[in-house]
């Protein structure tokens, strides 16, 4: 694909684009919306290999942010034209790990000209999945392996929900360079596989619960290794356990790679496919799978199917929203006030107040509705309890950084105020995380007795020039609210601490 803009194809907002920033790769893929699919008009691919060199310490190096970047920047001219919510932008594990992140997001999203998402390995491996579904028929369970260039997901499922979803800390660059750059020796397979292995098996209890019948590999790396066993009698689609044993026996008899050359390995891929290999074989042996099938699609195809899906069915948040108010037995219909006076009073506050990420208040509204799953654990403390299982629970449809606001917002919906507690995320400063905290927690104490409030009898707004705010409420009804009137100036001095000056008047 050229570089050059995509306004010929968007004209009637039907066709979407998604960028997938990998630790080898990033992808551009822009489909055509055809009667509930997707046809692919136009793809990029460019090797950045983000996570080459990362190191121990997890630091992204100047030379990788800078391929990123102008990589980022070709495609960013060819999406110019492409309306906002048509287009989405996802980086995985390099990115997801790398302790400078800031650095490489700040200049992707200006690169881009939209925002990045940071995805958590689990949210990478259900989108994984969703481009297998849109794309097979899955009358039963199937597994999927997806080997990144730093993390491989697992995801096991039928329909368009998975059972279980896992990401493991292994990748085609960071194995090939820790342990086959050095040469390809039988003893540096079999340390890379004796690596692979122990990280797969953390999951071996959830796995071995799990039933699947088909097995298909998505990506790069399985796509190289179908081609290169083709020779022992492959089809360049299915590849065998044996296959693969053969193959990298014979690279080690060989010494070297580049013999692959002749079975259509490109040279970019040639230096990650042994590792691509190791850890194939690894989850083969673990898992007990003797076949699989290469399917070709990954996840910026999920990306653009979540899209889609989203354009026609509810958001699946709301799902996840209602699968969470189910399995903690939350008080849906007190939850759903709280949410409900939160709208209210971000109605009378100006749009700005929050920073431009319309996502925020969305997450807002959601923390209302969750504020309280930690109460079936105990009430003790429960705010703790939210946050925890909000950040470390599977929740389809948020970024790794939405979750993490999500559960920083709950953490904080009462008792005082703790800095310690205050999120560092990208793209969102510690005041306007102070603004959307305090939303929640005003619209936590209006609802207090559990009784509906009248929304008419209060309201909150701003003063643009001083940034104090102000509770408006009659003073008679005030007066009447003696415990409420009580907890919010409780509130105020609790905000006080922070810089925020919570005022009243009539």
């Amino acid at each position: 694909m050229s570089v050059q803009k995509l306004s010929a194809a968007l004209p009637d907002g039907q066709v979407l684009a998604a960028v997938d920033i990998g630790s080898n790769s990033i992808h551009l893929i822009v489909a055509r919306a055809v009667q509930g699919s997707l046809q692919t008009v136009a793809s990029h691919r460019e090797r950045v290999q983000l996570a080459r060199n990362m190191g121990a310490n997890y630091e992204l190096d100047a030379a990788a942010i800078q391929r990123g970047i102008d990589c980022l920047q070709r495609m960013g001219a060819m999406l110019a034209d492409a309306q906002p919510d048509k287009r989405r932008a996802v980086a995985t594990y390099a990115v997801r790990e790398a302790i400078n992140r800031d650095v490489f997001l700040r200049l992707a999203e200006a690169a881009l000209g939209c925002d990045v998402e940071v995805i958590s390995g689990r949210e990478e491996a259900r989108l994984i999945f969703q481009a297998i579904a849109h794309t097979q028929k899955l009358e039963q369970s199937v597994l999927v392996i997806d080997i990144g260039g730093g993390s491989t997901e697992l995801a096991i499922g039928a329909g368009f929900d998975p059972d279980f979803c896992a990401s493991c800390r292994m990748g085609c660059v960071s194995f090939s360079e820790k342990f086959l750059d050095a040469g390809y020796s039988a003893e540096n397979f079999q340390r890379a596989n004796r690596a692979a292995l122990q990280s797969i098996e953390k999951y071996l209890a959830n796995l071995k619960v799990c039933h699947w019948g088909p097995v298909y590999a998505t990506s790069g790396s399985a796509k190289a290794l179908a081609q290169a066993v083709e020779h022992l009698g492959g089809n360049g689609t299915e590849l065998t356990l044996d296959q693969l044993v053969a193959l990298r026996g014979e690279i080690i008899r060989r010494g070297n790679v580049a013999w692959l050359t002749e079975y259509g390995i490109s040279d970019n891929r040639m230096p990650l496919l042994a590792g691509g290999l190791a850890i194939l074989i690894a989850c083969l042996q673990c898992l007990g799978i003797s076949e699989l099938a290469y399917k070709d699609v990954a996840l910026r195809e999920g990306v653009l199917y979540e899209m889609l899906d989203r354009m026609r069915h509810p958001d699946i948040r709301l799902r996840s929203r209602q699968s969470m108010q189910s399995r903690y037995n939350i008080d849906v219909e007190h939850a759903t006030r709280v949410a409900e006076t939160a709208q209210t009073l971000l109605s009378g506050l100006p749009k700005g107040w929050f920073g431009n990420k319309a996502n925020h208040l969305s997450i807002l509204l959601e923390a209302a509705h969750l504020h309280e799953t930690g109460l079936q654990i105990s009430a003790n403390g429960s705010q703790k309890h939210s946050a925890y299982v909000l950040e470390n629970c599977d929740l389809p449809g948020y970024n790794r950084d939405d979750q993490r606001l999500l559960a920083a917002l709950v953490r904080q919906y009462r008792k005082r105020i703790r800095s310690e507690d205050i999120p560092q995320l990208h793209g969102l400063d510690t005041p306007h995380y102070l603004r959307l905290l305090l939303v929640l927690r005003l619209a936590v104490v209006l609802n207090i007795t559990r009784w509906p409030v009248d929304s008419e009898c209060i309201a909150l707004r701003a003063d643009s020039d001083t940034g104090d705010l102000y509770v408006e409420a009659s003073s008679a009804w005030l007066e009447e609210q003696i415990l409420l009137k009580a907890d919010l100036e409780r509130e105020a001095r609790y905000l006080q601490e922070h810089g925020i000056r919570l005022l009243f008047r009539h």
